[in-house]
This record gives structure tokens, sequence and C-alpha cells, in this order.
């Protein structure tokens, strides 16, 4: 099972974070393949394995074998053998790490607009640590000011980047809360100011740390726009 081959890094963030700069630091580690965002693929295909489990409990409670019933074989569905291929495809087809790879993930920056509620987004970070192998997830932050003035949201109505950043922000304080030993969570501006503090990101993640290969990255331009 292609699934169980790895183990996985997720960098869970909002728009104009920092996050493709933690993206690239990881992704000079050897062995290791971050990929970047994939428009919230994974919480979709979350949505789609709670949809089918909900389908089975609904064709447990009985009376529903029968052609002309509504959830006519909701009790023949297989939603843990259809989570399992999901995911594997996922990995396979979604991250398709290259060979050598023993740590593999991707980042995603959309956790406001896709999720429901805040119930939604815990239900949705308790999946990826339950079913990702010795899964970890980096909530990436960074100053509100910073991120409203950036490249993409500068021209955005201020309350509606506020709106972003106060709502991810909360529902990454409760994730990490309720997971402590799995997530971990990044000041941008702060790593930025004393890039030495990344060496405990590094320590959690269990990666080697070197102080020079850091720096080199962090003097790197990053270029955002697409390339033909």
């Amino acid at each position: 099972m292609i699934l169980n081959s790895y183990r996985y890094i997720f960098i869970v963030t909002y728009a104009r974070s920092g996050s493709t700069l933690l993206m690239s630091l990881l992704n000079h580690c050897a062995d290791v393949c971050i990929r970047g965002e994939n428009r919230a693929t994974l919480y979709y295909l979350y949505r789609s394995t709670e949809a089918l489990r909900d389908t089975f409990r609904r064709g447990q409670s009985g009376g529903q074998d029968a052609p002309d019933r509504p959830w006519f074989g909701a009790h023949e569905v297989r939603p843990a053998r259809f989570r399992r291929q999901l995911l594997n495809s996922f990995v396979a087809e979604g991250l398709n790490p290259p060979p050598g790879t023993r740590i593999t993930g991707c980042k995603e920056i959309r956790h406001h607009h896709p999720f429901r509620n805040d119930a939604d987004f815990a239900a949705y970070i308790t999946f990826l640590l339950a079913h990702f192998p010795q899964a970890r997830i980096v909530f990436n932050s960074r100053d509100l000011s910073a991120v409203s003035q950036s490249a993409w949201l500068k021209n955005r109505p201020q309350e509606q980047v506020e709106t972003m950043v106060r709502t991810c922000e909360r529902r990454f304080r409760a994730a990490l809360k309720a997971h402590p030993g799995q997530c971990y969570w990044v000041d941008y501006d702060a790593c930025i100011a004393a890039p030495q503090r990344y060496g405990a990101l590094f320590e959690f993640l269990d990666l080697p740390y070197d102080p020079a290969l850091v720096a080199q990255v962090l003097h790197k331009k990053l270029d955002h726009h697409p390339r033909k």
C-alpha cells in the first residue's frame, strides 16, 4: 500500500503567510518532497469519505435493502476501503513523490471559505492525523498588517483579510491544543527575525537542522508568478 510507504508533513496556513518559504526550507532536506497547493483537494477527499461513512450508517439502521427504498444498498457500501483507496490515489497521483522520497505531503492556504465551521475544520485535522502514517501538521502564521499589504491581498477590503486570518488562526490554535504532539505553530515574523528558531521546528519534525542551509534558503528571492 503506497500510503504506508511514507511519513507525512502538511503545512496548513492562509494566503501570503510565508508558507512557500517554509515549504522550500523543508524541501532542502534529503528525502523530503512537500508539494505545493492543490486547491484543498485533501479537504474534499475528507468530505467524500465522511459522506460515504454517513451513507453506511444509514444502511445499518435497516430497511434499505429493497430496490424502492431511498437509500437502497447503503448497507453494502465499504467506507473504510473507499477511504484507503482514495488516499492511496492521492499520494500516488496527487503527490507523486519521486523515487527515494521518505517524507511527503503538501502545503495548503485554503482553510477559511471551503470549511463549513470550526468543528468541520477540527474534524478534518483529526482525519489527516488519523489516516496518514506519522503525520505532522505545521501551522504557519504571519503578522496581519504584513498579510494585508502583500501582493494579491493589498487591494482586498481590510475586513475580508482580517476575517480570513482571525478565522484560520482561531482554528489553528484549537487544533494545536487538541493535538499538541502532532502539530506545531510557526510564527513567520519571529523566525525571519531570528532564523535559529527554525531549529525547534526541524527537531519536532525529526529532520536535520543546518543553519547554513536555512540561511541560504532565506536569502533566495521567491518567485510566485507562474512560468509558461
